[in-house]
């Protein structure tokens, strides 16, 4: 298993950071998952840094055509209520819900996980 593993300091140049992490630590996934990889890191750094608080950490585990990545602050997580149509935020969690394959909230901490492990249709 292939892992990274960084801090990032609360600032938005992270969110950039996090992608260029991402895109260089998931050279085999298929390029579908990799874009969903990158869009999913770029909504949970995004929010890490606008509504969390202390420390934001980045773990990506990568094996062959799955990845698992991790975005952590020392912040409380919760799933806003369902962003009206033409909001400009609130959607980043959502986002997550729809693309990974598997995602979760570690209990107790703003640990939030995805997991791409099989190739997602065209779109």
């Amino acid at each position: 298993m292939n892992t990274l593993s960084t801090n990032l300091p609360r600032s938005t140049d992270s969110v950039g950071a996090a992608l260029r992490l991402v895109n260089g630590h998931t050279a085999s996934l298929a390029s579908q998952q990799r874009e969903d990889a990158v869009l999913m890191v770029s909504e949970l750094v995004t929010n890490a840094v606008l509504h969390g608080v202390g420390a934001i950490s980045l773990r990506i585990d990568a094996e062959g055509d799955t990845v698992r990545v991790e975005v952590a602050d020392e912040g409380n997580v919760a799933l806003a209520p369902r962003p009206e149509p033409g909001a400009h935020g609130g959607w980043g969690l959502r986002i997550v819900e729809q693309l990974a394959d598997d995602w979760g909230v570690l209990d107790g901490s703003t640990r939030v996980w995805f997991r791409l492990g099989r190739p997602h249709p065209p779109r």
